[in-house]
């Protein structure tokens, strides 16, 4: 009877790891769907894999949509792939190791960057940089000398973008203590100390600090104009934009920051057909895609082609063409 049940288990387990996608010691959730499929969609893999970022940002909960969705109405087996984001999304993708990522366009300009290989699917929504701290002499970028501030972990789009950010406004030589941690780790160094800001860049709201929020007294620091304004004619790809004080319930007031487009990549040896049908599949079915989190209500069709400086794939063309959106 022993043997038996141990049996039983071996056999649960295996089925459950069945389910999922591994990055090293990360883990990504893949959603089984009971609908008939309409059309197969392979793309080259067994398992369609999306590459999303940390756990507790908007990149993750919004891959669980796509493959959620694309199971249920493509038929085709998906799955998440927890990552450290844009950089690493990019590079998987160009590599077939994940057939779709979310990426911050200011990424796709660095020489590491395989552009040959991606093509852009659609335009998402932007990317708000959130600088987070707890100490309430933190009330603008000065104030960060001579504090310990998280800028976002290596091969992500957030520390590229922060350390843009800090170049612009001169702070990157002065006497501030950077470390380089993810989402869930400046939100620990947060609750424990060991930092005094960090820089989270994602949609609205941010899960983390909503959840800090929750716990402690934390503030938003405003990003000038000037500043903005700087990237903006350095790299072309950003924006200065306002985060509302609802966003937020501890926000007194609205936060100005600096904002950058995502974008869903693909390879540029995907059929034509299947990336026709991806997209497709997305916007019958954004209504649905917007349940996993808030910022994809900021997806629109008719602006998916604007301010997105890579190639489009020939599926993506056709179907915006199609709609109107060309």
């Amino acid at each position: 009877m022993k043997f038996s049940a141990f049996l039983c288990l071996i056999f649960l387990s295996l089925w459950f790891l069945a389910g999922c996608v591994y990055d090293g010691e990360k883990l990504g959730s893949s959603h089984k769907a009971s609908i008939a499929p309409s059309e197969e969609i392979s793309v080259g893999m067994k398992t369609l894999v999306v590459a999303t970022g940390d756990m507790s940002g908007v990149y993750f909960p919004l891959g669980q949509g796509l493959s959620a969705i694309f199971e249920k109405y493509n038929g085709s087996a998906a799955g998440t792939r927890v990552t450290n984001a844009s950089i690493q999304n990019a590079k998987l993708v160009s590599e077939k190791q994940a057939d779709l990522g979310i990426c911050m366009v200011d990424v796709l300009s660095l020489e590491e960057i395989n552009q040959q290989n991606l093509r852009a699917l659609t335009g998402l929504y932007s990317n708000y940089i959130q600088i987070v701290t707890t100490d309430r002499s933190i009330q603008s970028l000065e104030d960060l000398r001579g504090k310990r501030v998280s800028l976002g972990t290596e091969g992500s789009g957030t520390k590229l973008t922060a350390e843009r950010v800090m170049e612009a406004a001169n702070l990157m030589d002065k006497d501030i203590d950077f470390s380089y941690l993810s989402f869930t780790q400046s939100a620990a160094g947060l609750r424990n100390g060991t930092i005094d800001a960090a820089f989270l860049s994602s949609g609205l709201p941010n899960p983390v600090i909503q959840e800090l929020i929750m716990e402690m007294d934390v503030n938003l620091v405003s990003i000038p104009k000037e500043v903005a304004e700087g990237m903006k004619a350095a790299y072309g790809v950003y924006s200065w934009e306002e985060i509302s004080a609802d966003t937020y319930e501890s926000l007194e007031e609205s936060v100005s920051t600096v904002t950058v487009k995502n974008v869903l990549l693909t390879h540029a040896d995907l059929p034509d057909k299947e990336a026709y049908q991806l997209l497709q599949t997305i916007y019958q079915h954004l209504d649905e895609w917007k349940d996993f989190h808030p910022a994809a209500e900021s997806i629109h069709p008719d602006e998916a082609m604007e301010d997105i400086p890579i190639e489009f794939h020939n599926g993506a063309k056709k179907y915006f063409k199609e709609i109107g959106g060309e």
